[in-house]
């Protein structure tokens, strides 16, 4: 019988200590979320500053410098697209506002503009194709948007019999 119950003793130390981590795991959690959030009051489409201006989801909000109110089903990408033509500048949207996670962008959230550059948008009207090129890559070139290949590809499908295969020295129409 001390066999059986040195045994039933070691299972309830080893659930003991089980349940303490289990515990001690709950308390760390709730603690970052309240020491992550300490502060932080976030209602979407109210900029609080020396003005208190109501603001439209997506509209610019007039603070001193450029910034723009995250609004519902915004991304980073929509961002830069909206306010440069260019949804790639998103890179530099996110290196300026420290925004480690581009997914995490939140409702409210004032995202800083002033201090990116937009890209030369002028488009050549031909292009001549070379080695390695895809539709894609010309349209990341030419329109800084990849998506665009398809523009280029409506316009030259008398020439383009497959989007993926282009020929070296082709003249394509860009416009």
């Amino acid at each position: 019988m001390n066999k059986n119950k040195t045994m039933t003793d070691k299972g309830e130390v080893i659930s003991m200590f089980f349940g303490l981590g289990v515990v001690i795991l709950v308390v760390v959690i709730i603690f970052n979320f309240v020491v992550r959030n300490k502060g932080n009051v976030s209602i979407p489409g109210i900029n609080i500053n020396n003005s208190q201006k109501l603001v439209e989801d997506g509209k610019k909000v007039e603070t001193g410098s450029d910034t723009y109110v995250v609004a519902k089903g915004d991304s980073l990408w929509k961002i830069a697209q909206s306010k440069y033509g260019d949804g790639n500048m998103w890179t530099k949207i996110a290196l300026n506002n420290n925004i480690k996670n581009p997914s995490s962008i939140e409702v409210g959230q004032k995202i800083v503009l002033n201090d990116v550059t937009v890209k030369n948008t002028q488009v050549a009207d031909t292009y001549q194709v070379v080695r390695n090129d895809s539709l894609w890559k010309i349209a990341v070139a030419n329109y800084n948007d990849g998506y665009k290949w398809i523009n280029i590809w409506n316009l030259n499908k008398d020439k383009i019999k497959n989007s993926n295969q282009l020929e070296v020295g082709m003249i394509l129409k860009l416009r």
